[in-house]
């Protein structure tokens, strides 16, 4: 296999005609890239859980570039085209997505929201930017205790250093996807959302919202692309809870949300949007002065428990052998991550 890509958490090799992600125990957490510690068995679990919901998905008449297991950490996909938008002057250039191109990745991340939450973003932006009310279809402010049904849908930019999010009007602007092709995003988002909220229900864990990525795939005879969904669905993706406790990267970002270089990260994301440059991370580390900080091992073990109880419990749900020990449930997980959170 030829290594064509590593990412901050899994690496990309080419096989023959297919791809293969290595799902590595290394995380990122605010678009910083790879962290300091790594989480034993969260590749694994990662992978584990890859193939249970694209499999469960597929059963249901969602499409993805799923293809199979490949051994304990890897799965292998069908390739799709990834078209890197240039920095050119002080912006992304996405021309190279005018002449309709197909195999490739759609350059937005779709976000859906079930739930809001204390802390979430939404609610800030709505109070900048009103009018987005009405790209979102909503007759009122949310709150923290608003639900959506069906679940709230938002478009960023997947491509891009940081993520930015986008209104109907910047995406038209940027002339990457046609009005339908836009729609049938939502439509893909919505279906894939109804399987995994009773997917989840089914052992008692909650979904509040996700991201997800989709490519597009052949040409229709009225010119729209069909869709595939795409990259990965798991912990890192989506996020959940599980009787009140976090059960997803939301676990790692509470553990890192105190620490001064979390405050660092925030204020350097608005300093390059003000300087009109793409690397807020130097102005982090050099500027401000501020790199992650390590965890320490309860934390990493309690952080390796998650994803390894929430795979168990997967594949359990979609009728595939658990990939780890029986003992390792989400009751034990709740038990050890109460105490470190509360500490």
């Amino acid at each position: 296999m030829e290594l064509i890509y590593r990412g901050s958490v899994k690496d990309l090799y080419k096989n023959g005609d297919t791809l293969v992600f290595n799902y590595s125990n290394r995380y990122s957490i605010f678009d910083w890239g790879e962290m300091p510690n790594e989480i034993p068995m969260k590749g694994a679990a990662l992978a584990s859980m890859a193939a249970s919901f694209f499999e469960y998905l597929a059963k249901k008449g969602i499409p993805s570039h799923f293809v199979g297991t490949t051994g304990e950490n890897t799965i292998a996909v069908k390739p799709v085209k990834v078209l890197r938008p240039e920095w050119y002057e002080g912006q992304y250039d996405y021309s190279a997505y005018k002449d309709v191109p197909t195999q490739c990745l759609v350059p937005l991340e779709v976000i859906f929201r079930k739930y809001l939450g204390q802390g979430n973003s939404l609610e800030g932006r709505l109070r900048k930017n009103p009018t987005y009310l009405q790209d979102l279809q909503l007759s009122e402010m949310p709150n923290a205790s608003s639900v959506f049904t069906p679940a709230l849908i938002e478009f960023s930019t997947k491509l891009e250093t940081a993520d930015r999010y986008l209104s109907r009007q910047e995406i038209a602007e940027m002339n990457i996807v046609s009005d339908e092709e836009l729609n049938n995003l939502r439509t893909s988002t919505q279906a894939v959302v109804k399987e995994l909220d009773s997917l989840f229900a089914a052992f008692g864990v909650k979904l509040w919202d996700g991201k997800l990525e989709f490519a597009f795939g052949d040409r229709s005879s009225s010119g729209t692309r069909s869709l595939l969904l795409v990259d990965s669905i798991g912990p890192d993706e989506l996020r959940l809870t599980y009787e009140g406790l976090p059960l997803s990267k939301e676990f790692l970002r509470q553990l890192y949300a105190p620490t001064s270089w979390h405050s660092a990260v925030k204020k350097a994301k608005e300093l390059a949007q003000e300087r009109k440059t793409q690397d807020w991370k130097a102005i982090c580390r050099e500027e401000l002065h501020e790199i992650p900080q390590t965890l320490n091992a309860a934390q990493v073990e309690v952080s390796s428990l998650l994803y390894q109880a929430l795979a168990n419990e997967v594949a359990s749900a979609v009728g595939r052998k658990k990939p780890f020990a029986e003992e390792f449930t989400l009751k034990l997980w709740h038990q050890k991550a109460k105490q470190i959170l509360e500490s």
